[in-house]
């Protein structure tokens, strides 16, 4: 046992570790349809113990979506957060940075043409969508801008990444799908054919183009969605 200690704590020193997680305190951006996280005072009288209890929305804060989510009819029990594989959120990841992005929705060619200049996007991949959005995170009313006009993908980019066979997508904006959106096509593509998605990832600009990725949800009975703590691997 201590031989096996040794070694893991030797591999994670060959990295550096980024946190993609936000914070979970009260007052953070939440979508419009969406409770609020509270984080209330539990302490009991006689108790010396310190304590709190947490009440929040599956999708509050950095979040992964179980394929259960957008199943909307003839959801299977595998399709919940208990029974989410995790190897699907530790792998191999990429960093598709586009910061300057005016557009809507994100197209094919956006991704191939990131591919031709950076990394080619490989089976059981993370993909990850940085658009600087994770920089609107406020709390309060100062975080009103991260909940509006956030930009999404589009049904062939989202096609294309399916055809890859990656094993999940996760973006800095509050939903992979674009704001206002009514036919979904990120969530409706990858949450039936297993592909997890994250939303509300943070501090995405140290990333290099590829990279290795650690996240881990709770593991929640019949949950759509978990609070992650999503970590980022970057050889030194």
């Amino acid at each position: 046992m201590k031989e096996n200690q040794l070694n893991i704590k030797s591999f994670f020193n060959n990295y550096n570790i980024v946190d993609l997680s936000h914070m979970l305190e009260e007052g953070i951006p939440n979508f419009p349809t969406h409770t609020k996280f509270h984080h209330l005072n539990a302490n009991q009288i006689n108790d010396p113990a310190e304590m709190y209890q947490v009440i929040m929305h599956e999708h509050n804060g950095t979040h992964v979506d179980a394929p259960s989510h957008y199943i909307k009819n003839g959801a299977k029990k595998t399709d919940y957060m208990e029974f989410v594989k995790i190897n699907q959120l530790i792998n191999s990841a990429v960093h598709i940075k586009l910061h300057n992005f005016k557009k809507k929705l994100v197209t094919k060619n956006v991704v191939t043409d990131w591919e031709k200049k950076n990394s080619v996007i490989k089976k059981n991949d993370i993909v990850i969508f940085n658009f600087g959005w994770h920089k609107k995170w406020k709390l309060g009313k100062e975080g009103i801008n991260f909940i509006k006009n956030w930009p999404g993908l589009a049904l062939d980019t989202s096609k294309y990444l399916l055809s890859k066979k990656i094993s999940a997508v996760g973006t800095d904006t509050l939903g992979l799908d674009c704001s206002g959106s009514t036919r979904i096509p990120a969530h409706t593509t990858f949450l039936v054919n297993h592909v997890l998605i994250m939303e509300n990832l943070a501090n995405l600009d140290v990333l290099p183009s590829r990279f290795e990725f650690i996240a881990l949800p709770l593991k929640i009975k019949k949950g759509t969605a978990s609070p992650l703590r999503a970590l980022a691997l970057i050889k030194k």
